[in-house]
């Protein structure tokens, strides 16, 4: 009677495992067995245009590692044009009603554009929200803002990337 339960766990996580192949679940940055689909190949074809300002190059180089995580070797295909929009609100409030803590909202609006017709072909947003605590030492404030600024940066990159590849994903696979 004790093998039953050990057997028990390993049996519902065969069925677990048999289910995810059924329902045609399948890693997002993975090869199709068929070789149609190649997500991060299509990723790598993706120049990332420049972003001014401080948090934009955060930006840009977080989502040039992600896109290119072997290094630049693939002809360019598609321009990514963002526009970053930083905004700050207190959330948290003092006894002299001064803030305390802040929220640092992100938001970067991208356009991907085919080089070969210069057409948009995926639009959209992605966005993040970082907190920072206000604290008696200016100092330390203002590097836990640049740090809710990198954290939001990298966030908002991760996004991008994670939009991207699905978007890369269905088109292969409907073309």
């Amino acid at each position: 009677m004790s093998w039953s339960r050990h057997l028990a766990p390993l049996l519902l996580l065969v069925l677990f495992t048999g289910g995810l192949s059924a329902c045609g679940f399948k890693p997002l940055y993975g090869v199709d067995q068929s070789g149609l689909s190649d997500p991060q190949a299509e990723l790598a074809t993706v120049r990332v245009g420049a972003i001014p300002d401080r948090l934009g190059q955060l930006v840009r180089n977080q989502l040039v590692d992600y896109l290119t995580p072997r290094g630049q070797g693939s002809q360019k295909r598609y321009d990514l044009n963002i526009r970053l929009s930083l905004s700050s609100e207190g959330t948290a409030l003092a006894r002299d009603e001064s803030a305390t803590r802040y929220n640092l909202n992100l938001t970067a609006s991208f356009e991907l554009v085919d080089l070969a017709s210069r057409k948009k072909v995926f639009v959209g947003q992605a966005r993040s929200i970082a907190v920072y605590n206000v604290i008696d030492s200016e100092y330390a404030t203002l590097i836990a803002q640049q740090d809710a600024e990198r954290r939001a940066a990298r966030d908002v990159a991760e996004e991008l990337r994670t939009r991207l590849g699905v978007f890369f994903s269905r088109r292969t696979k409907s073309s």
